[in-house]
């Protein structure tokens, strides 16, 4: 057996063992070439600080990470951790991180961070035994929006800009790595962004990718909440997706309001959640 960085080993064998790995998985999927490198790209996975256990010469395993720097801390990001299903009970997640923490150590890391699906209870133990502590639940959504029944006293506009010193303001909680400032400032291009005024005031925000289907932000001005502010948003992205099915995933777990709004009132439905995870190096 042997333990390298994914550096040298191509798209198409770590596509292979993903799609091998998450074939029996608690939450069944599978992905395309276009979609693991969409996905390398979206989340900044680096192949560099990624982790591969090899069996002659095959890959087997893998953990793929990606590093951002905020606030003076180095946090390394777990964006997924694959065994074929032939090779589990070796202890192979336990050894690659043997293998790559003096790596990530050299590079001044802080911080390990991953997501783990909430009852693949081996898997949470495993991740417990390595160190890591739960820190939050994050719930993921989907479906299609209901009718628009939004606040259509304010008016929606499309910005042109991530403005986050008027966003940030908004916020209750620190988004999660996929809908955060870190994320979202490369995909600016994929994204649209609306914002709710009221005499010519932001009050409120979403952040949609048309391409995905997914909401990565909402936000409204504590000021103005309980108003159909946010209603009147989804109105907006129900419009601009025709009626698609959208996604809205990583909603933390703190307000039974925001939860009753997402399921109540604009119609989506919480089949997921995870628990957000981490470790100092």
């Amino acid at each position: 057996m042997e333990f390298k960085t994914l550096a040298n080993t191509s798209i198409d064998e770590i596509l292979s063992v993903f799609n091998h790995s998450f074939s029996d998985y608690i939450v069944p999927f599978y992905l395309t070439k276009e979609v693991l490198i969409s996905k390398i790209a979206a989340e900044k996975l680096d192949r560099n600080i990624s982790v591969g256990a090899f069996e002659e010469g095959r890959l087997i395993s893998f953990i793929l990470q990606a590093e951002k720097i905020e606030n003076g801390e180095k946090t390394i990001y777990n964006g997924g951790t694959g065994v074929v299903p032939e090779s589990r009970g070796k202890g192979l997640v336990r050894k690659m991180y043997d293998f790559i923490i003096p790596l990530l150590k050299e590079r001044s890391a802080d911080l390990l961070l991953l997501e783990v699906i909430e009852g693949n209870q081996a898997a949470i133990r495993a991740y417990e035994n390595l160190g890591f502590t739960m820190v939050r639940k994050l719930n993921c959504f989907n479906g299609n929006i209901n009718s628009g029944k939004g606040n259509t006293t304010v008016t929606i506009k499309e910005l042109t800009a991530l403005q986050w010193d008027k966003f940030m303001p908004f916020w209750d909680i620190e988004p999660s790595w996929q809908g955060s400032v870190f994320i979202l400032e490369d995909m600016l291009k994929d994204c649209l962004i609306l914002g709710a005024f009221r005499d010519e005031i932001l009050i409120g925000y979403i952040i949609y990718n048309p391409f995905s289907r997914k909401i990565y932000q909402i936000a409204v001005d504590k000021n103005h909440r309980n108003q159909g502010i946010g209603t009147r948003l989804f109105d907006g992205i129900k419009e601009i997706s025709e009626g698609q099915t959208i996604a809205f995933n990583n909603v933390h777990d703190t307000s039974e309001n925001t939860y009753t709004f997402l399921e109540k009132t604009i119609g989506l439905n919480n089949w997921l959640s995870q628990f957000e995870m981490k470790r100092n190096i």
